[in-house]
């Protein structure tokens, strides 16, 4: 029994007034400031068998033992010194020697029993002998000391060995010399600084006195060695990580600590009141996919999944030197970003083993800035809001958060990047900084579906992962969890009827996009009996209008009532000029989005003062209408404030409202919108490479809820032709992004449908094109993308062109459509990989790389495909690959193939080498045989 915490202590009948609390509280707090300091303190524990249990590692002791120092405090009630008659008076030999019979029967113990008391002890020789462990010295000692415990003179004699008399200072310089020991460990910091820390030291004692220490003990506490009980009272380094990291390096400390509140803002806009509620009571982890890329098209991989919570996503994310995290337009990559820093950070201060700590940035923040710089202003800017003490440093990311441990830089909104050179030009950067030996960053880069010429940049061996949408599973815990939130009562049931209000609605597959999910919740709390809009241009209306009417009520709370209250002193004109602009503000902030996004850099709040509606009227000072605007500006509910200016909270947002202003003038949305499509019409090759960051502001001028003058039908009807897989994939983004959903849109979405059917059974068509049309086809109708793909597995004219090339098996186009059908339907997926390793008339090699396929997504029937293709009538190297890929999973079967394999072609003298390669990889599994053989081949030379 190594540690007392498993030991019930034998009373529990302690008291103390406020005062002696404090007291004991300040005497504990030396041992932690000890542990703190690097000294031999393992852990403080308080208020269990004594006042305070201090565990020190016992250098003087061989083997490392842990020597457990139970103290009793006393503070005195009058002055004067202690003697013997007062040390026993106050009991705290009797207490000790309650604890030494509880333990004495431990051997495997080490431990002292210390007296604290406040204040000198006197000059009687008595209680120095006892102080020094010499109470029992003397018979007449002995013998006072045991009639006082009522104990025996031997056992006495034996505790008295054991017992220590500490003196300690008074109450007011204790706590003054606690104090100086914070000053001499950190030098540096301010008195507010110290003063705070020790104030925060002294709550955590206390805590641990009271056996409340906590509640975040389980995620600090690496092994749950001793009961919770005990845990909630002992002060353990992994604690105060956060403390000792205040003490040597304030700026990490004050960034760790806001970190790991970030999470308590939402990114996604919100209406109503009181508010959005924080991000970390709301947040519903998304599953996350690798997506691997085959001739040049991107396909995900159930494979590679990663676990879904924020704690495993941050560890997952971490482990590559940079990675891409793609999702379409609100797919939930900012909140993915803000959660993974969060956990993070609270993993950082947690574990010992210290993994990247993470920073997020938006991608426009790293244009034309080190990235040390970049880092520093964009962490100000994101977590000023929580009590953030300091403006962060460049030095602060130029160096390591601790040995060993590296930055995770989490770049958000690479797409918002409009400038392609720009793009490029930035991933090379980061990519160059990974490359760095033993590099201080590594890059998590979050971004809207963008060409592969683009992120081509960083070649296909960078890991990206698809962010999956909400399953209709997760449909039901996401509702309850976000109106829950917002306090909407009985959150549950009220789930319950808004999923049912989706299906009624047709807007299911609509709402397993997060951003929707999050407005389509808000509409719905806002008034529960509402009918859901049909689109997600009607979504967007609906809910800016919504936006708008809170924001111009007339409570005091509302928009209006402050500017009245702001402009009413400089007359009746400004009050008026207040009032137009407030009514004109969401024409004007449309006009304002449609012209960012066709790339103006003025600042909002100096593009707005431009607005006709928004003139300074003569009688208010420029600063004070300035500022009225940006107050206007941040009240909309559209915009963020942010070290740069304003911004949209949500891209989408800012598309949504550059739409509906060019939706106003018929000829400029027929002209723009006939810009935007002109690449879509292009049918060049790889309908991967179309430029997807355009297809979700080319839904927003599509969808009716934007009240486009002109019916883009015909324009659309023209993209959905056999010849054109890209357009065919636009009107399958289109309707994966909830903008065809109207009834008078099915038309087209049938029409591309047909027309993509028609392109992957068209056998006069080249082969990767069939496949990439089954595959838009299984995003336009999924059952008949099913079947089209499983209809190429088998047809073994595909690869035919292929057999007479044999070139990597990864461009095998009937692979290739097994690996889309595994995404769409597992087990047809790996029905249709199984029949390809049996598939006499497939190139060899794609028969073993089916079986590794097999292999990767879990299938039983993996190792026997192997098994049986080690000992096929195949190509030798094809053979030895399935072999060893069979090693590490039966090395008996291994080892029996690769004999089977060395005995069919020894004999032959053109596969002398080859089969010396397979007897080097038995003697690898362990073969001895392996080493004779390769001397038997070698002397037939």
């Amino acid at each position: 029994m190594r540690d007392p915490g498993h030991l019930p202590a034998p009373d529990d009948t302690g008291s103390a007034t406020e005062e002696r609390y404090a007291y004991q509280a300040q005497a504990a707090l030396r041992a932690v400031m000890e542990m703190l300091a690097g000294g031999e303190v393992l852990h403080v524990t308080c208020e269990h068998f004594e006042d305070v249990l201090v565990a020190r590692s016992c250098s003087t002791v061989p083997g490392g033992v842990t020597l457990w120092d139970f103290q009793q405090v006393k503070s005195r009630e009058t002055q004067g010194s202690w003697t013997l008659s007062r040390v026993l008076r106050s009991k705290a030999l009797a207490s000790l020697l309650r604890t030494h019979r509880a333990l004495k029967e431990h051997k495997d113990l080490t431990y002292l029993l210390t007296v604290g008391v406040e204040g000198p002890l006197s000059s009687d020789t008595d209680v120095r002998a006892v102080a020094q462990g010499r109470g029992g010295s003397t018979a007449e000692r002995l013998y006072k000391i045991a009639k006082h415990l009522d104990a025996d003179p031997g056992e006495t004699a034996e505790f008295l060995r054991l017992v220590r008399i500490e003196e300690l200072p008074d109450r007011y310089e204790l706590e003054r010399r606690n104090r100086d020991v914070l000053f001499e460990l950190a030098p540096h910091l301010r008195v507010g600084e110290v003063e705070a820390l020790h104030a925060d030291l002294l709550s955590r004692v206390t805590l641990a006195m009271r056996g409340r220490l906590g509640p975040r003990w389980q995620a600090l506490v690496t092994q749950l060695d001793v009961p919770e009980t005990i845990l909630r009272k002992r002060l353990t380094p992994q604690k105060l990580r956060d403390v000792a990291l205040r003490l040597t390096r304030p700026d990490l400390a004050d960034y760790v600590r806001a970190s790991r509140l970030a999470v308590q803002a939402h990114p996604y806009p919100e209406v109503g009141s009181p508010g959005m509620p924080s991000l970390s009571s709301v947040y519903v982890p998304q599953r996350l996919y690798r997506v691997m890329f085959e001739s040049g098209q991107p396909r995900s991989s159930p494979a590679d999944q990663s676990p879904g919570d924020a704690a495993d996503a941050s560890a997952f994310l971490g482990r590559a030197l940079v990675c891409l995290v793609l999702a379409g337009p609100g797919g939930g990559k900012s909140s993915l970003l803000r959660a993974v820093q969060a956990d993070s950070a609270e993993r950082w201060l947690a574990c010992e083993d210290q993994g990247p700590l993470g920073v997020t940035v938006p991608a426009t923040a790293l244009l034309g800035s080190p990235l040390p710089g970049a880092l520093a202003a964009a962490a100000t800017t994101q977590l000023a809001a929580f009590a953030l003490q300091r403006t962060l440093s460049d030095e602060l990311f130029l160096s390591r958060p601790a040995q060993g441990a590296c930055w995770l830089v989490l770049v958000d909104g690479l797409d918002e990047i409009t400038d392609r050179d720009d793009r490029q030009n930035l991933l090379r950067t980061l990519a160059n900084f990974a490359a760095e030996p033993d590099p201080l960053y590594r890059f998590v880069v979050a971004t809207r579906p963008l060409p592969e010429k683009d992120l081509g940049i960083l070649g296909n061996d960078v890991p990206r992962y698809q962010l999956m949408p909400f399953s209709r599973s997760e449909l039901f815990s996401a509702a309850q969890r976000i109106l829950d939130g917002w306090g909407v009562p009985d959150s549950g049931d009220a789930a319950g009827r808004f999923v049912r209000v989706l299906d009624d609605a047709y807007v299911t597959e609509f709402a397993r996009n997060p951003l929707m999910m999050t407005m389509l919740c808000q509409l719905y709390a806002a008034d529960p009996g509402q009918s859901l809009p049909a689109t997600r241009g009607a979504l967007y209306a609906k809910f800016t209008d919504l936006l708008h009417r809170h924001m111009s009520g007339r409570g005091q709370s509302g928009v209006r009532s402050q500017a009245e209250a702001a402009m009413a002193r400089f007359g009746p004109t400004a009050l008026s000029r207040a009032h137009d602009l407030l009514d004109q503000l969401p024409d004007t902030i449309d006009s304002l989005a449609s012209g960012l996004l066709s790339g103006s850099e003025a600042s909002w709040v100096s593009a707005l003062a431009d607005q006709d509606s928004a003139r300074r009227p003569r009688a208010v000072p420029e600063d004070d209408w300035k500022d009225f605007l940006a107050s206007v500006l941040r009240r909309s509910g559209l915009l963020t404030r942010s070290g740069h200016g304003f911004s949209f909270l949500h891209q989408t947002l800012q598309e949504y409202c550059a739409a509906r202003h060019i939706a106003r003038d018929p000829s400029s949305h027929a002209a723009e919108l006939d810009r935007l499509l002109a690449p879509w019409r292009e049918n060049a090759g790889n309908p991967w490479g179309a430029p997807l960051d355009t297809a979700s502001y080319i839904g927003f001028l599509i969808d009716p809820g934007t009240a486009s003058p002109t019916d883009p039908t015909a324009s659309l009807r023209a993209l959905a032709v056999p010849g054109n897989i890209r357009g065919c994939l636009l009107i399958a983004t289109q309707l994966s992004l909830g903008t065809l959903l109207a009834d008078k849109r099915k038309p087209l979405v049938r029409a591309a449908s047909q027309a993509m059917a028609a392109a992957s059974a068209d056998p006069d068509s080249e082969a990767t094109e069939r496949v990439w049309a089954a595959n838009v086809l299984a995003e336009l109708d999924l059952q008949e993308g099913t079947i089209a793909l499983e209809t190429l597995v088998d047809d073994r004219l595909l690869d035919e062109e292929f057999n007479e090339d044999p070139h990597s098996p990864d461009f095998s186009d009937r692979l290739l459509a097994a690996r889309s059908l595994l995404e769409l339907h597992p087990q047809r997926g790996k029905d249709a990989c199984h029949r390809l390793v049996h598939d006499l008339y497939l190139y060899d090699s794609v028969r073993v790389r089916a079986a590794e396929v097999l292999l990767a997504v879990g299938d039983e029937r993996a190792c026997p495909a192997l098994e049986y293709l080690a000992e096929a009538d195949i190509h030798f190297d094809d053979r030895l690959g399935a072999a060893n890929r069979l090693a590490p999973l039966d090395p008996e079967a291994a080892v029996r193939m690769l004999h089977k394999l060395i005995e069919d072609y020894r004999g032959d003298p053109d596969w002398l080498d080859w089969c010396k390669t397979a007897a080097q990889a038995l003697t690898d599994l362990g073969d001895p045989r392996g080493r004779q053989i390769i001397g038997e081949l070698s002397v037939g030379l």
